[in-house]
């Protein structure tokens, strides 16, 4: 048994590395970015199931219980590492992807060690944490993700409405996970996942049609998602009130608008 939790430690460590390495060896061939990509992300599927994988005497619960608790668990550092590779594909800079990938992995660190904690070093693990880390890291997902969406439509000419459909799909995972950290069954918030997701889509294809930046864009739709996800998860758990509302507004609101001062409209 010590010697497993020895390995599942190492886990933490070793899937960032090989990370690393394989991207490291990727950015010197140019080649192979479909193989590559789903290497990447059977590397974070394999970290992640062993380390959400715990003893439970009731096999058939163990079994039900851990696939439910993969995939759940998977959203954030999967999302994560694929929207940072794709972005990876856009960047020019060698020294920004090299950069990139390190920060990239440093973060998924932190997320694999989380996990550790949670469910190996319970009396040390603070609670919400994985909540708080996984809402921060959906969010930058979500970033990278559009900015990559905005290059792909710009440079490649690909259709709006075909990224509009990864979006609202990745709106979708990320906002279940949210919502389910939480402890909120999704019978409770159908209603909030489909607002969330038409505000966050209509913001996404109303800003393919005005002068600005990919960062500026996928910074705004961002921001309005982070507000929304956070607004309904406290609605829906009675934590929300006038004080928090207009803490959220007002600094959703200043962000949004220095954004908007200082973007370059083209």
């Amino acid at each position: 048994m010590q010697h497993n939790l020895v390995f599942k430690k190492l886990i933490v460590y070793l899937a960032p590395l090989a990370l690393i390495v394989l991207w490291e060896a990727w950015l010197g061939f140019n080649r192979a970015v479909v193989e590559v990509g789903l290497i990447t992300l059977v590397i974070v599927a394999g970290a992640v199931w062993y380390l959400t994988g715990r003893s439970v005497q009731v096999s058939q619960i163990q079994g039900n219980l851990h696939r439910q608790e993969f995939w759940r668990f998977l959203i954030s550092p999967g999302f994560f590492i694929f929207s940072v590779y794709l972005f990876l594909l856009i960047i020019e800079s060698s020294f920004w992807r090299h950069f990139i990938i390190i920060a990239a992995n440093l973060l998924l660190i932190l997320i694999l060690q989380n996990l550790f904690d949670r469910f190996y070093r319970a009396s040390d693990y603070p609670v919400h944490s994985f909540e708080s880390i996984s809402g921060n890291i959906n969010s930058l997902s979500l970033f990278l993700l559009i900015v990559s969406f905005g290059a792909l439509i710009t440079f490649l000419d690909m259709a709006v409405w075909q990224l509009a459909l990864l979006l609202l799909f990745s709106v979708t995972l990320l906002t279940y996970q949210t919502m389910w950290l939480a402890g909120l069954a999704i019978r409770c918030f159908w209603l909030y996942l489909i607002i969330i997701n038409l505000i966050v889509l209509e913001i996404f294809w109303v800003w393919q049609f005005l002068p600005n930046t990919f960062y500026v864009k996928a910074l705004t739709v961002t921001i309005v998602y982070y507000l929304a996800v956070n607004l309904s998860r406290n609605q829906l758990l009675g934590l929300l009130n006038k004080k928090m509302l207009q803490r959220y507004l007002t600094v959703g609101a200043a962000v949004l608008i220095l954004v908007l001062l200082t973007a370059q409209w083209l």
